[in-house]
């Protein structure tokens, strides 16, 4: 389950282990999932949940409550924020690996958006999910950029 919240909501979502499997616990014990049957082919146990009527509607009432204010944790802005104390060099070479995890993201999203509308008809959320998908491009165009005009701002100065 960690392995497939990775991969579908990595780009605007994040969950551990001490954070998903207390939640699993809470929702069946509330009664919103519920562990499905599976059988053991190997020696640990997959276990598989599904949404429960109860969950539907659980679901159904948070979607109308109001957004959080999202919280953003970016380490490289925080570092280029005090990076006055470091050469100029040890900042490139951050932004250079910031920019590379970004432009992965990017054709994985690209991906994601061809092939999700090669089957746009099949779900009926899955215009909803190519918005995610959009946002989540724009967001790493974005991060692209920054990390273009940042690298021209240290190779400045360092000809300086």
């Amino acid at each position: 389950m960690k392995s497939l919240i990775d991969m579908r909501f990595r780009f605007f979502w994040n969950e551990s282990y001490g954070q998903l499997y207390p939640a699993l616990k809470s929702l069946s014990s509330e009664g919103l999932i519920e562990e499905l049957v599976m059988e053991q082919n190997s020696k640990r146990a997959q276990k598989r949940y599904q949404i429960t009527a109860e969950g539907v509607i659980a679901l159904q009432q948070w979607l109308h409550l109001p957004v959080e204010k999202e919280s953003v944790r970016l380490e490289i802005l925080l570092k280029m924020y005090f990076s006055n104390l470091v050469n100029e060099e040890v900042m490139m070479s951050h932004i250079q690996i910031f920019q590379q995890a970004h432009q992965q993201d990017l054709m994985i999203l690209n991906m994601f958006d061809q092939e999700l509308r090669s089957i746009l008809e099949q779900e009926p959320n899955h215009g909803h999910v190519l918005r995610v998908i959009d946002f989540g491009k724009k967001v790493n165009e974005a991060y692209l950029n920054w990390s273009r005009e940042t690298l021209q701002f240290f190779e400045e100065r360092i000809k300086k």
